[in-house]
């Protein structure tokens, strides 16, 4: 597999007259000459693939056994419809070999879950926090008739 790099930058330009230059550094490279492949989820049904340094993604359903392919450029990202609760792989491919893999993605479930475990169970949500702390500040705001705002026996 053979790379082409992009030209080296040249010297920073000089600063405009009167005002300040800053200087960012080199600009990136658009590829870094490495084959590789990123899974990422981004919902319950969409799955997010980047690369670099391949031809086609084969995107594999490890839990349905369902397989796709899509040919791609040297390097960019796409989005795949995926199924909830379902595991994914994705590879990337170069003249139809396998050159690089991504890690396991776990797609999320479509709802929250139903059942909660009794070691877990929420807290007082802030309305409830807010209820209590309002109860207990409750003298403190109604004041006395004069107004000073003491406490009201």
């Amino acid at each position: 597999m053979s790379w082409s790099r992009a030209p080296r930058p040249g010297p920073p330009p000089p600063p405009p007259p009167g005002g300040v230059f800053w200087d960012y550094g080199p600009a990136l490279p658009d590829a870094y000459g490495v084959a590789r492949v990123w899974a990422l989820v981004r919902d319950p049904e969409c799955l997010f693939a980047t690369w670099e340094g391949g031809d086609a993604l084969r995107v594999r359903d490890l839990t349905g056994g369902s397989v796709r392919e899509v040919r791609v450029g040297p390097a960019g990202g796409w989005y795949f419809g995926a199924e909830p609760e379902h595991e994914y792989e994705v590879d990337l491919l170069s003249g139809g070999r396998v050159v690089a893999t991504s890690g396991r993605v776990r797609m999320p479930r479509r709802a929250p879950a139903a059942w909660v475990d009794p070691e877990w169970v929420p807290g007082e949500g802030p309305e409830e926090v807010r209820r209590r702390l309002l109860g207990i500040l409750e003298p403190w705001r109604r004041g006395t008739p004069g107004g000073e705002g003491r406490i009201s026996s």
